[in-house]
């Protein structure tokens, strides 16, 4: 009789498609798609922001690292920048994505790139009854301190007519005879006191000449101690026009007690004004770069600073009359006072 042996017999399958555990070796790569959007700063025309919105698919890790190319101007390796431009010109912006399997991706943009236009207080006199003003009122009068600003004269589109502007520095009135010092400035003849000076005053002044289409640095520092008249000194154009000056009423006797009163506690308010009461004038007076200063505490801080490069060309100043823009600081009695910009 035959006897037959049976053996047992395993299969052995494969879970995966290779040899090693399930994984594979040669995973498919990933889709990269580099891409950004660009935004002019509304304070510097220089200055853009980069918005990358490059995208990585086809892997688990979807991170990437950015390398951009500011067209030779400069480079970054964030993902989302911002940019200064050294100067204007037309620059190709380049972005790299790198996925963390190594497949890059690339995307390039031409953006014009323009230097920022200066923007200033452009004041004007349409009204035949008032000046055009711009004014800056402190909620606290500053006894120690200074102001600096610049200005310039520019004649009308049709009567090519410049008047005459002024800078009022002055305490708790803004009444000319209670005024610290207020300052007459020319476009054609040398400037001058008009509020705030004695005879002796006027007298020793050294005033340089005022000019159009030119602009002006101009600085008034003052004193006051609470109990006398306070000491100003003036400098325009770099030239010093008078050194502690005591301020003094024009109004005669009768306005002494009133000057004092105004003024023995230093500024509290500032008033850029342009032409005459009876005047209407196409003419236009401008400034810019207003800082003023107070050391009341022992050190010069900046209280009050505008350049007015953050506000819109044609925005009025004065907040009586754009309810749109509540947030002029400068009173409700300015007038004829708006946004200019150089084209």
């Amino acid at each position: 009789m035959m006897a037959f042996l049976f053996l047992p017999l395993t299969l052995v399958t494969s879970c995966g498609d290779d040899d090693g555990g399930g994984m594979d070796p040669d995973p498919d790569p990933s889709t990269v798609v580099a891409n950004f959007s660009s935004q002019v700063d509304a304070d510097n025309s220089l200055t853009y922001a980069f918005t990358n919105s490059s995208v990585v698919n086809g892997i688990d890790d979807r991170t990437f690292t950015s390398g951009w190319d500011f067209g030779g101007d400069g480079n970054s390796a964030e993902e989302n920048p911002s940019h200064t431009f050294s100067t204007e010109g037309t620059y190709t912006i380049t972005l790299t994505v790198t996925a963390t399997d190594g497949v890059v991706g690339t995307f390039s943009e031409t953006i014009e790139v323009t230097a920022p236009k200066n923007r200033y207080a452009l004041i004007t006199d349409t009204a035949g009854d008032d000046t055009g003003e711009l004014r800056y009122g402190l909620a606290d009068s500053i006894r120690t301190g200074r102001i600096t600003f610049m200005y310039r004269f520019v004649q009308g589109p049709v009567d090519m007519d410049i008047q005459d502007g002024f800078i009022n520095v002055a305490g708790t009135s803004t009444t000319g005879d209670f005024s610290l010092v207020e300052v007459r400035l020319k476009d054609d003849a040398p400037n001058e006191f008009r509020e705030g000076a004695s005879d002796a005053t006027i007298a020793a002044a050294n005033f340089p000449m005022g000019m159009a289409n030119v602009w002006i640095p101009v600085e008034a520092s003052w004193s006051a101690n609470g109990e006398t008249a306070p000491t100003y000194t003036v400098v325009i154009g770099g030239q010093t026009v008078i050194v502690d000056a005591v301020s003094t009423t024009n109004g005669g006797d009768g306005d002494v007690e009133g000057h004092l009163a105004a003024v023995k506690d230093g500024v509290a308010n500032f008033q850029w004004k342009y032409a005459s009461n009876s005047t209407i004038s196409d003419g236009m007076y401008h400034v810019d770069d207003i800082k003023i200063y107070s050391s009341d505490s022992g050190s010069e801080v900046i209280v009050f600073e505008d350049d007015f490069q953050g506000r819109v060309a044609g925005e009025s100043l004065d907040p009586g009359d754009d309810a749109a823009n509540p947030l002029t600081p400068y009173h409700v009695n300015s007038a004829d006072a708006s946004v200019g910009e150089d084209q």
